[in-house]
């Protein structure tokens, strides 16, 4: 039987969407899957009726309208260039928002685009951990730790797709709608996944994992009262990290630097390399900054150039030398673009946050909550790798059409 127009089209974009989410954890690609969707959905047509859906969906005009503040910071910005950069690496917080809302997938569609995510996590994972094995037993370099493991993409990054590749999985299995072989499976994958991340030694990304683990253990035992389940992930669990730590010391290294910078009082602004420590201290530099730009920001290119000069003040040789951004997602938006800008972020996570408890939309919300501690240690929005995620998922989760 022959498709119609119509049908031709939404064909393509669902492809096009299994093919982004898939190829999100290689970073490789997906600029020009994008690029696809965007011409499948122009040349569909009947953009009248798509721009009517548009304008009628509020949560897509709170979206749109945070790349739309961006836009408006470039009228006061210095740094026009880094600007146009900065526009053009949030186009996913656009684009996505307008196919989206005008064009959603159903029920069924949104989870198996959400499977794909999870298979070219396994695939990723799986080509980094032979690779880093073939390293060791060819020429005895080792390469199970952090930057040198994650070949794709930097490690907060791909340890935040994981986390929330397995949140999801558990909410799978939580809601008893797959048959226990396929469990079984699923519960290996989240094995893999928890090596992965221990082994990409994001800090993050390993208290996002335990924070997961522990409310869902909370969930197994108080909730559901299956004790029998609750011991087996207790018990996994505790392997995983006792395992990893045990023979991969630095990742434990990486955790003990972080308890050691919240206990260091005396801390030397030239001297300081560690990641946690250095975090501190670019906060409390990003805090002068917003003081003194509190309304509109600096603009939407200058906020890296008025870090450094800050940091120059201060003495962060580190940080400047490095080039730094704030890495925080709500401080890097306050310093760009100010009190508005911050508040339409939060307004952008606050408002689906809601809206994902009243509809008991546990994999929305999951995302939302995932991304959002991510943010608070990363300026996940200033590269593709987060904006591209972020853009997609948000939006597909936010708009897609349930079940009646």
């Amino acid at each position: 039987m022959s498709l119609n127009r119509s049908e031709y089209h939404n064909q393509i974009h669902y492809y096009l969407a299994l093919l982004i989410a898939f190829s999100l954890p290689f970073a490789k690609l997906t600029p020009v899957f994008i690029i696809l969707m965007i011409a499948n959905w122009v040349i569909e047509g009947d953009l009248k009726n798509k721009f009517l859906h548009i304008l009628h969906n509020k949560l897509a005009l709170l979206f749109i309208s945070f790349y739309i503040i961006h836009l408006l910071g470039l009228l006061y910005t210095q740094n026009l260039n880094s600007g146009l950069f900065d526009i053009q690496v949030k186009l996913s917080l656009l684009i996505f928002p307008v196919i989206f809302s005008s064009k959603p997938f159903d029920e069924s569609k949104t989870r198996i685009i959400g499977m794909m995510l999870i298979i070219g996590g396994i695939i990723a994972s799986t080509i980094m951990l032979s690779r880093s094995i073939y390293l060791l037993y060819s020429n005895g370099e080792n390469t199970f730790f952090y930057q040198t493991f994650s070949i794709f993409l930097h490690p907060s990054y791909l340890s935040m797709y994981l986390n929330i590749s397995i949140s999801w999985i558990l909410i799978s299995i939580s809601q008893n709608n797959l048959p226990k072989k396929q469990n079984r499976y699923l519960i290996l994958v989240i094995l893999l996944f928890s090596v992965v991340i221990i082994l990409l030694a994001s800090k993050s990304g390993i208290f996002t994992l335990t924070l997961t683990f522990l409310l869902f253990l909370s969930y197994l035992i108080l909730y559901k009262k299956n004790y029998k389940m609750g011991a087996i992930v207790l018990i996994g669990f505790v392997g995983i990290l006792f395992f990893v730590f045990h023979y991969f010391p630095f990742t434990s290294k990486r955790i003990t630097q972080l308890t050691e910078a919240f206990e260091n009082k005396d801390i030397k602004n030239n001297e300081v390399v560690e990641s946690t420590s250095m975090r501190m201290l670019i906060w409390k530099a990003s805090n002068s900054v917003i003081k003194n730009n509190f309304a509109l920001g600096v603009g939407t290119g200058d906020s890296k150039d008025e870090l450094i000069k800050e940091y120059k003040k201060r003495d962060m040789t580190y940080a400047v030398s490095s080039n730094l951004n704030a890495h925080n997602a709500f401080y890097q938006v306050f310093i760009s673009l100010g009190v508005g800008g911050f508040l339409l972020l939060c307004l952008n996570l606050l408002i689906p946050l809601l809206s994902s408890l009243k509809n008991k939309n546990f994999f929305y919300l999951s995302f939302i909550l995932i991304l959002t501690f991510n943010f608070l240690s990363e300026s996940m929005l200033e590269c593709q790798a987060g904006t591209m995620f972020f853009g997609f998922f948000n939006s597909l989760l936010c708009f897609y059409k349930p079940k009646q």
